[in-house]
């Protein structure tokens, strides 16, 4: 678990095999309804089971996630902000990655990581309603190297 001492942030990360599952159980998904709800290796990220993130997301404010952009072999950030129900999403290299495609690579965590954690029940105090919602960040440093 991180805290920032000056603003009591909490935050968590996830690695990259965390993107990767993500998206073969949302392809998945598309053909069998209940594969989310079967789910158990995921869950285990977000109730803390997992090593080395062996920490429950629901003692945290916010999760970053690498995404990897496949058909340009780019990572981008994402930013789960968990008490405002969204993700932030930031990509340094806008000119190599449309919001298109980055909307595309997003849509699978956002729709996977708000029914498992609704079916987890791991953030207890809290009750969200709709989608998760996702924004591309603009205002940031970018590549200007290609």
């Amino acid at each position: 678990m991180k805290v920032n001492s000056h603003s009591g942030m909490r935050a968590t990360s996830t690695d990259c095999y965390f993107d990767f599952k993500i998206r073969s159980i949302y392809d998945r998904s598309k053909k069998f309804s209940d594969v989310i709800d079967k789910e158990t290796a995921l869950l285990s990220y977000l109730t803390g089971d997992k090593i080395p993130f062996n920490s429950n997301w629901g003692d945290f404010d916010h999760v970053l996630i690498p995404i990897f952009m496949d058909k340009k072999a780019l990572w981008i950030l994402g930013h789960f902000d968990i008490a405002n129900w969204h993700i932030d999403v930031y990509n340094s290299s806008f000119k190599t990655i449309r919001d298109t495609a980055i909307l595309d690579m997003v849509q699978p965590l956002q729709n996977v990581i708000s029914k498992l954690l609704r079916r987890s029940n791991v953030l207890k105090f809290q009750s969200f309603e709709g989608p998760l919602y996702c924004r591309l960040c603009k205002d940031i440093p970018h590549q200007t190297n290609g």
